[in-house]
């Protein structure tokens, strides 16, 4: 029997789904008392409603102080539950903190009840845990951070605090200070007061208004004071969202017919490096049907800084007239999609939804006003030059 109980643990290893089988509670949580003998109750399931046989057992640190009442028990399909138990026998002393143990339940298949011989994976397997809380000697607490984002934009900051330990804690504060990625401090904020008694919970709590920081990566670091005891617990959290901005789009030097270079500007928001980004152009015929179909290559943008990405569209066999387009930033698990019309004349393209309309045309406009302002400006300081020059001959 005892040989078959070992080969069955080793099944649970490679039990199935136990879709037929369940076990509640799904854990038994006891405060450490010397010597404490208890009993404690938990009912098998029988979802199937079919014969079934199952085997308890017990197994990991705390094995050895538990007995079950009942290691082989079998169920009848009218039977839809059962239930039992296991008594935690414990010694005088064990060593402060959680101990656990997995009280495991068995179903054999009808094949091993037959004939006492089972294949790897056969096993269906459950199990209900015991938690064994063993308090620290005068005050200990752990505790845990989390950082929350509110809807108004600021962070919250909430320290769980455990006390673990045999007294109560008077008086529990705490100092938070933030860093940037580049460890430098940007802001302290301070937490609410509290008490705790022993084996109990609370929280502390603090905000920091975060609104007018740049969206990146951002390291808490805490410092919880208990009466006399001290200790530090950080976090690691986000502002915003890893997130490129489209900037702006340009299209110089542009003839119908020849390759139209596009030039998007695009901004880094967040405080990290992002890699690996790029856009994609898809361009549509009247009709609905993709005219063009074309991307960048890769970039990597460095932290809070602009790049400008390129991409290309041979306009051969394009015909004057709006085009519906849709431009794709690309750039780790997102894709932003910004929804564009382009006006595509003989020397230009106008870019419907940023209102950017670079020509030919335009640039050599540009290019006559600059002269005639230099000629307007040589004239004057040429005819100021002869009238002081007149005066001081008259003067004479």
């Amino acid at each position: 029997m005892i040989k078959r109980l070992f080969f069955v643990l080793i099944f649970v290893l490679f039990a199935s789904n136990a879709a037929g089988l369940g076990a509640f509670p799904g854990r038994a949580t006891i405060d450490f008392v010397p010597g404490l003998e208890k009993t404690v109750t938990f009912t098998i399931v029988n979802s199937d409603q079919k014969d079934v046989t199952v085997v308890v057992s017990a197994q990991g640190e705390l094995e050895e102080y538990i007995s079950i009442s009942e290691n082989v028990i079998k169920m009848k399909a009218d039977e839809p539950s059962k239930e039992i138990s296991y008594t935690l026998k414990l010694p005088q002393t064990l060593t402060p903190g959680l101990h656990t143990a997995d009280v495991v339940v068995v179903q054999l298949p009808e094949q091993f009840v037959d004939t006492g011989q089972m294949s790897v994976g056969a096993a269906v397997a459950v199990l209900t845990q015991v938690y064994l809380d063993v308090p620290y000697p005068g005050k200990y607490a752990e505790a845990n951070m989390n950082v929350l984002g509110e809807p108004d934009g600021s962070m919250r900051f909430v320290i769980s605090l455990d006390s673990k330990g045999e007294f109560d804690i008077v008086r529990a504060a705490g100092s938070i200070d933030i860093f940037t990625s580049l460890n430098e401090k940007i802001a302290s904020v301070k937490t609410n007061e509290i008490g705790l008694s022993a084996g109990r919970r609370g929280e502390l709590v603090a905000t920091w208004d975060s609104r007018s920081m740049p969206s990146g990566l951002y390291r808490a670091v805490a410092e919880v004071v208990y009466d006399e005891e001290t200790m530090t617990i950080e976090k690691e959290f986000g502002v915003g969202r890893q997130r490129l901005s489209l900037e702006g789009i340009e299209v110089n030097d542009f003839s119908l017919g020849e390759i139209a270079k596009f030039e998007v500007l695009v901004k880094n928001e967040w405080s990290e490096k992002i890699t690996g980004a790029f856009i994609e152009m898809m361009v549509y015929s009247e009709a609905g049907n993709v005219l063009a179909d074309f991307k960048s290559a890769n970039y990597d943008i460095e932290p809070l800084e602009q790049e400008l990405m390129v991409a290309f569209w041979d306009t051969e066999g394009v015909k004057e007239g709006n085009y519906d387009s849709i431009l794709y930033l690309r750039y780790l698990d997102a894709s932003d999609k910004i929804d564009l019309s382009l006006g595509v004349l003989k020397n230009s393209i106008e870019i419907v939804g940023f209102g950017y309309v670079i020509s030919k045309q335009a640039l050599e406009g540009k290019n006559l006003t600059y002269i005639l302002i230099g000629v307007i400006g040589f004239l004057v300081v040429a005819n100021l030059s002869w009238f002081l020059l007149l005066r001081k001959r008259m003067r004479k």
